[in-house]
């Protein structure tokens, strides 16, 4: 039996955000500060290649500071803007 893990829906949306990335100029991505790896969608990365983007930390007042400093860092890295 073959299991399709990548759902439908998740298929039908990346189409969506592919044709939308198109139009616009800054992504805003929204992430937990508690878990901002595994709270993103790493298709972004391939898709939003060469867009400005802004990192929002979610809940960073529910993190560590010196976690959301180290996260903080690691996004400004990658040319991302980051606010807490």
């Amino acid at each position: 039996m073959n299991i399709q893990w990548y759902p439908g829906h998740m298929t039908k949306a990346k189409r969506a955000m592919k044709e939308d990335i198109k139009l616009i100029d800054l992504i805003i991505e929204l992430v937990d500060a508690r878990v901002p790896l595994s709270s993103r969608n790493p298709d972004i990365d391939v898709l939003g290649a060469g867009k400005a983007r802004i990192v929002l930390l979610n809940k960073s007042d529910l993190a560590d500071e010196r976690c959301n400093s180290a996260w903080e860092s690691y996004f400004v890295a990658k040319g991302c803007h980051v606010v807490k």
